[in-house]
Order: structure tokens, then sequence, then C-alpha cells
């Protein structure tokens, strides 16, 4: 379990290459090259000026400075001041900058939530009977 008020950020310099996905559960910002998908579960989901991801982008808070050819997912904000090549998802507030490049739709889309199933309880058995349509029940 992390310690509360921590910051942990992962930082990938220019010149750094990724193949294949990156999933974390914390903030991160690209300077380099990711080739695949992009998934933080908390924190900045950052594309920094020179960064490129050929693939999906998907984070809580999302800023593209850089370029992201893929669709783009932001559960909370969105600020886009680069070039995304694909369709834009988000569910909070989304920012375009004067340099922002989009090839594709923006969409905003409902905060999906996750309800887990709970089991079902299995009746239990008992020895009371219905009672005939019409009659009243005396407790």
């Amino acid at each position: 379990m992390k310690p509360q008020n921590t910051l942990s950020v992962t930082l990938l310099a220019p010149g750094s290459a990724i193949e294949g996905n990156l999933i974390l559960d914390h903030g991160v910002s690209l300077f380099g090259i990711v080739d695949g998908n992009m998934i933080t579960n908390e924190g900045l989901l950052h594309v920094g000026p020179g960064g490129l991801v050929k693939g999906q982008v998907e984070g809580e808070h999302v800023r593209v400075d850089g370029t992201v050819e893929g669709d783009v997912h932001a559960r909370g904000s969105l600020e886009i001041n680069g070039r995304v090549k694909g369709n834009i998802f988000y569910c909070g507030t989304i920012r375009l900058g004067p340099s922002a490049s989009l090839e594709g739709q923006l969409k905003r889309v409902a905060r999906e939530l996750v309800i887990e199933n709970e089991p079902t309880a299995q009746p239990e058995t008992s020895n009371v009977q219905p009672l005939p349509r019409g009659a009243v029940a005396s407790v």
C-alpha cells in the first residue's frame, strides 16, 4: 500500500523508446517514444513536447503536448496542446490550446461505474408455506 501524500511519477526522457504496452498505477511524463498503449490508473499522464505514443492513451488526467497516434481516453481532465490523430473520449473537462491539432472525433462520455457482482445469497429453506390468495397473515 502506498503511503498517503506521496507523488509517484515515471519519467521517460528524450531518446527513450518502449515497444509494448505501458501500464502504471501512478503518473507518467513521456518525452520519448512508446509504440503501444499507455495507461495510468491515477495521476497525470503527460505526453511532453517531442513525445510520441503510437497506440491508445488512457488516464485520469491527460495532457498532450507531443503527439498521440491513437485514441485518447480521459476520465478526469484533458488538455491538448499537441497533436492527436485518433478519437477523443473524455468525462470531465477539456481544454484545447492554441496549437492543438485534432484528426478524429471528440466525444463526451459518462464516467463508467464499476460495480462488482456480489455473491448471490442462497435462499434459506424453511417450513413456512405461502398463504393462499386473499388470506391475511397474523403475527
